[in-house]
């Protein structure tokens, strides 16, 4: 029974959510209010886990497109932080989870990387897009709207005077869609987004959702910088076949025919060691498995075409 339930919520932390919306709506009509300061959701015992890893606290840090309060962020700062590179890093559809901190803390690792985990869910009250909990909320928070999230932490950054041409978007699931979405050409939001990236890194992106009538999400694609997507053959939960032909065309795919959806899952929280091969991450939607199993090797194998894909940016 607990394992059940470990699965099921890995699964809903996880699996993203692409709900289809306008690319000509007006900019006021896309990102939700958020809350005001203090009036968030957040696991309680999660947030113990940013100090003990060496992560900045989600702290409610980014003022938010529309002015209204502010989004919940981690900020992890190199010393030399106007000079390292700099990860956006987006959340999938059910929000901000252990898998996020250990992608930051490789990030770090890797590239000796400034750090933005960046919420788009606890900041507005939510426990994110899918599983039960999803039904309470009156609509579902959709890729373009987390796009003027991206907007708001772009400006933040600019702020603090780091250079754009060193800023990447790091995002998976929906997350990976929401940073497809953001570096898409001639979109409502392109001119104010273009100028505060330098590229896109996407991962097992969700372009289209389960839905009953499955409509697809915007269209993303092409872009406006370069863009990297990585996808699993064995991911039925984003199937990389539901990304627009664009999407694909104008980016640099990378696609590993036995990876599944999230494979650098941190099945059994942030503080123990990952298990290669391991699958206790599973679940079933309408009787449809989704895996979600950790590969050492895949995930050596992204940071490394995540180097040369920013080399070939022109970083270094």
């Amino acid at each position: 029974m607990k394992l059940e339930i470990l699965w099921k919520l890995v699964f809903v932390l996880s699996l993203a959510s692409c709900i289809s919306d306008n690319q000509n709506v007006a900019k006021q009509n896309y990102g939700p209010a958020v809350l005001l300061d203090g009036s968030t959701y957040a696991p309680e015992r999660l947030l113990p886990a940013f100090a003990r890893l060496g992560l900045g606290p989600m702290l409610p840090q980014i003022q938010s497109y529309e002015g209204e309060g502010r989004l919940l962020a981690s900020w992890s700062p190199m010393t030399n932080s106007r000079t390292a590179p700099t990860f956006v890093i987006l959340h999938g559809g059910g929000s901000v989870f252990p898998m996020h901190l250990q992608i930051a803390k490789d990030l770090q690792r890797e590239f000796n990387a400034n750090v933005l985990i960046l919420d788009s869910h606890w900041s507005r009250g939510r426990r994110g897009n899918t599983g039960a909990a999803a039904r309470n909320y009156r609509e579902r928070l959709t890729a373009t709207n987390r796009v003027y999230d991206l907007i708001a932490a772009g400006k933040w950054l600019q702020v603090k005077g780091l250079e754009p041409r060193r800023i990447f978007i790091i995002g998976e699931s929906q997350g990976g869609y929401v940073a497809m979405r953001a570096l898409t050409m001639n979109s409502a939001f392109t001119e104010e987004l273009e100028p505060l990236f330098a590229g896109a890194i996407a991962l097992w992106p969700a372009c289209h959702w389960w839905e009953e009538d499955h409509s697809f999400a915007n269209p993303a694609g092409p872009y406006t910088k370069p863009v990297i997507i990585f996808s699993g053959g064995q991911d039925f939960g984003s199937p990389i076949e539901h990304c627009q032909r664009q999407a694909m065309e104008s980016a640099h795919h990378i696609h590993w025919t036995e990876a599944t959806h999230a494979w650098m899952i941190t099945t059994h929280g942030p503080f123990l060691p990952r298990q290669d091969g391991n699958c206790d991450a599973k679940t079933y939607v309408r009787n449809y498995p989704i895996d979600m199993c950790y590969s050492e090797v895949r995930t050596r194998q992204t940071f490394e075409e995540i180097k040369k894909f920013i080399n070939s940016v022109g970083l270094h």
